[in-house]
């Protein structure tokens, strides 16, 4: 089983990317990211594009970015079974896990991070790695996909993650959902904007700060 990192925001995931990748004596340059911001079409956080994409290609990353709800299968099944490392991007959750689905993109990700490839989700990238998606309707709008669409995530990890706890603008809503999660004694990990889990060997650690 690969690395899963978590996280709410790029950045800190970035990092903590790269210091799993130092502790391990990996080098950056070359290694191959399957970049996926699917989750993004339609929200605000679109314009982060460029961003993450130079964030990525700062440190020797080649980048490969993957628009799973436009790729055919082909140039998915290529990306993914030859990249390192997959990145899933945040936005709508319900949207992405509908595209990862219908595509076939989400059994050849469960493959590759089974095999031992690693996967970075951030905010609805994080969300899907769970074991199911309904909890977080209070932060993300259902109504984009049908009614019937299955929400059981890729089971990458064996928690659900609550992204934003202390977030402006989504922070009320993830407050609200990781409450209602504890009362119902679900297994999450709630995580501020600067926060982030990795697992390895199905055991979860949770850095409170930037690394």
């Amino acid at each position: 089983m690969g690395r899963v990192i978590l996280a709410s925001r790029p950045l800190p995931a970035w990092r903590l990317l790269l210091k799993s990748l130092r502790e391990h004596g990996g080098l950056y340059a070359g290694l191959r990211i399957a970049y996926i911001p699917t989750a993004d079409v339609g929200q605000p956080s679109r314009c982060m594009r460029p961003a993450v994409r130079r964030m990525l290609r700062s440190t020797g990353f080649r980048v490969h970015e993957l628009d799973v709800a436009r790729a055919d299968i082909r140039e998915i099944r290529y990306i993914l079974t030859t990249c390192d490392i997959i990145w899933v991007g945040g936005g709508n959750s319900f949207f992405l896990l509908h595209e990862l689905r219908r595509s076939g993109a989400a059994d050849l990700i469960v493959q590759q991070v089974t095999g031992g490839v690693t996967y970075v989700g951030v905010s609805a990238g994080a969300v899907v790695a769970g074991p199911d998606i309904g909890y977080i309707g209070q932060m993300d709008r259902r109504g984009v996909v049908p009614a019937s669409n299955d929400v059981s995530g890729l089971h990458l990890v064996d928690f659900r993650v609550v992204p934003h706890l202390d977030n402006p603008i989504m922070g009320r809503a993830a407050r609200a959902i990781a409450a209602a999660e504890r009362r119902e004694g679900h297994l999450i990990h709630a995580l501020a904007d600067a926060w982030t889990v990795i697992v390895k060997e199905h055991k979860p650690r949770i850095l409170r700060h930037m690394v």
